[in-house]
């Protein structure tokens, strides 16, 4: 991995206007991480102190806010997780260096959110068949989630529907997880590719939701399209006193339910694997990802969540998201993401370009 910084990127034109506000965020962003972090102020014995009660006081609002979330009857939030580390970072002396890394990334999936929030409000036609069609032609003329559901389920929330909302609901922790391991433990290896890498997948699969909102196996059902399935999320849910949790499941106002095809489940456990492959990180960081994975694809198509034809579509989208950024990376005068270093004496933007070995 290389590393070319410079005080100010040169930009042409119109490229440089547009993209001012971003160095003006980067550039105040390595500030703050310097004066957090590396300056003569920061070092001292009172700072010190100061990061040590801050970082107490972001540990315990987590996890005052993960308990209060589980006794609502919901679940603990990427946000609860992030203050958690951002605890530790403090302990750490990386307090600045995190807000630095994590704030671009956090503004990214925000706005990806915010768009997602206004495309639901367009009234597109939702496809419901052909997703049935060629799951049929997948599973040689059944639909898998039928038929997992007619062997393995029992009409009761067991230890393979636990299993299963456990993969399920990984989607949305194992990402960060791997994000803050590599961040943290890897010395930012494959950080930003994996960050951009999530987010190019994402607005890719939004804009498919928009354009061909698709419904999944369990809405089908309602409206005849299927026989009827099993809601063994929502079940297992509610039998482990989740009741939040439940009620929204399956709920158009607390999500997009008809955004089905690609498989984001999917797509980014796959990210993850060639981020893995590429900067060659260790082998059983490899196979973690692989067998969440494989759990995931289980999970969705077992609780009628999504088709097996859906996971296809988003193994695919994240290979087309990976060819985007790999372009994006090796193009001339394009920029792949920033990832910011401060400098000993004063702050700096720093590109980062990363090069397979």
């Amino acid at each position: 991995m290389t590393r070319l910084s410079t005080v100010s990127p040169a930009r042409p034109g119109l490229l440089g206007i547009a993209l001012w506000p971003a160095d003006l965020l980067f550039w105040l962003l390595d500030r703050l991480s310097w004066t957090m972090d590396s300056s003569a102020v920061s070092q001292s014995a009172g700072a010190a102190r100061i990061r040590r009660v801050l970082a107490a006081l972001f540990l315990v609002y987590a996890v005052a806010l993960s308990v209060l979330a589980v006794d609502r009857g919901g679940l603990p939030s990427w946000g609860q997780v992030l203050m958690a580390v951002m605890a530790l970072a403090l302990l750490a002396n990386r307090g600045g260096r995190f807000v630095r890394d994590w704030v671009p990334v956090i503004l990214g999936f925000v706005a990806y959110a915010l768009a997602g929030q206004f495309a639901e409000r367009l009234d597109f036609a939702v496809h419901y068949k052909p997703q049935i069609d060629a799951d049929r032609v997948i599973g040689l003329g059944t639909v898998p989630t039928l038929w997992l559901q007619h062997h393995l389920y029992h009409g009761t929330t067991g230890a393979l529907e636990i299993f299963s909302m456990v993969m399920y609901l990984s989607h949305f922790f194992a990402p960060l997880f791997l994000g803050l391991a590599l961040w943290w433990w890897m010395k930012g290896r494959g950080f930003s590719d994996l960050m951009f890498g999530l987010l190019i997948v994402s607005v890719l699969a939004e804009i498919t939701f928009v354009l061909a909102p698709t419904a999944p196996p369990w809405l089908a059902a309602q409206h005849g399209f299927l026989p009827p399935v099993h809601h063994v999320i929502k079940q297992g849910l509610s039998d482990l006193h989740l009741g939040a949790a439940a009620a929204a499941y399956g709920s158009a106002g607390s999500y997009n339910v008809v955004a089905a095809v690609p498989s984001l489940h999917v797509a980014w456990p796959v990210i993850g694997l060639l981020v893995i492959r590429k900067h060659r990180l260790p082998r059983w960081l490899f196979a973690a990802q692989a067998a969440q994975l494989a759990g995931v694809i289980f999970a969705i198509v077992y609780t009628e969540e999504q088709y097996a034809f859906d996971a296809v579509a988003g193994a695919a989208y994240a290979l087309a998201a990976w060819g985007l950024l790999s372009y994006a990376v090796r193009a001339p005068g394009r920029l792949p993401g920033p990832a910011f270093v401060p400098g000993p004496r004063q702050p700096q933007v720093a590109l980062e370009v990363a090069h397979d070995r």
